[in-house]
């Protein structure tokens, strides 16, 4: 049962912000926010319930004594972080309402005028954005990388573990605890801002203007990939990429060499819709290429998965609306490849 509490933080995130979601029904209807949020909001869910599953899933061999330290040490990590975050709005709570002025300070009107007058949408400033979504594929693949060093050394072996169940212990404990802390945050802000610390508030300093009401887009991103944690690793590295490699390019090369939209009243470039969708191609090719030996399917079946990653990922650059490409992108090119691959 050592897995308990972190399913328990993320079903309690589930309920929480289904509550925050219905509570605010009409005005996120009329921002057409609802439906976006609500994933998320069971995407929490998804997270909790599959905790269970996911060291074993692909270390069938893995020892009970092994796998009750892992999710030990997981669980004792995020309920630590969830300690310290009660902890810490509980006191800026006090400290806010016992001074009128730091409550009058700590007004989100006042925050979100202020950011209005200093946004800035140029290329540097999306730069910084994608940087931070970046990181996520950082943090998998230096991981997974670990993971094999440490198992062709042999020390994996000694510990009762393989390369899948400790490289994803990491994956998952760092992935999870990254979300416990900027969805607490936001529940915060949306709800409570007096709650956060000031250095919390400049979290959301780069953020886009289309998120000052509703999650950032780092959250469901990263609660996006979860269902690929039992896809065999190079379905997860390629989703993690093209959500946020190739989403970088066909962003970047709009903003800088665009001149043609796309459609109508849209931000969207010609120019960045290619961009995009040849990146998602040579992300498929050459992950699934490099990493052949966790995969094992053949040349034709490579280029097949690319081809439908490709489709899927220009199909929502082009047609969705209201909801985050930073969800759907993952989940239909994630399944997409999937279901290439099982066929």
């Amino acid at each position: 049962m050592y897995y308990l509490p972190t399913s328990l933080i993320f079903i309690g995130y589930f309920i929480l912000t289904l509550i925050y979601i219905l509570k605010n029904r009409k005005i996120k209807v009329e921002n057409h926010l609802f439906a976006n949020e609500l994933l998320i909001a069971f995407l929490f869910l998804l997270a909790g319930v599959s905790f269970p599953f996911i060291y074993r899933f692909h270390s069938p061999n893995l020892s009970q004594s092994s796998l009750n330290y892992l999710w030990l040490f997981t669980s004792l990590f995020l309920s630590i972080e969830m300690a310290v975050w009660v902890f810490t709005l509980i006191y800026n709570t006090v400290i806010s309402k016992r001074n009128p002025e730091i409550m009058a300070q700590r007004d989100y009107r006042n925050f979100y005028e202020e950011f209005n007058k200093n946004w800035v949408d140029d290329l540097k400033s999306e730069l910084g954005r994608k940087f931070l979504h970046l990181f996520t594929c950082f943090v998998i693949f230096f991981f997974w990388t670990l993971g094999t060093v440490l198992n062709s050394l042999g020390i994996l072996a000694n510990w009762g573990l393989d390369n899948y169940s400790f490289s994803y212990w990491l994956i998952i404990t760092v992935g999870f605890g990254f979300v416990i802390m900027f969805q607490v945050a936001d529940l915060a802000r949306l709800n409570r801002f007096y709650m956060l610390p000031n250095w919390a508030k400049r979290w959301y300093q780069d953020m886009k203007q289309s998120e000052l009401h509703t999650f950032v887009a780092s959250t469901p991103l990263v609660l996006s990939f979860v269902p690929f944690i039992f896809a065999p690793f190079p379905i997860l590295a390629s989703v993690a990429l093209i959500t946020t490699g190739a989403d970088a390019v066909a962003c970047l090369i709009g903003k800088k060499y665009g001149k043609h939209s796309l459609k109508t009243n849209s931000k969207k470039t010609v120019e960045g819709f290619i961009a995009g969708g040849f990146a998602t191609f040579i992300i498929v090719f050459s992950i699934s290429t490099f990493y052949h030996p966790w995969l094992s399917v053949s040349f034709e079946k490579i280029i097949l998965m690319g081809l439908i990653a490709t489709l899927l990922f220009l199909l929502v650059d082009a047609f969705t609306k209201n909801i985050s490409d930073n969800i759907l992108n993952p989940i239909l090119t994630g399944f997409g490849m999937w279901i290439i691959y099982l066929l």
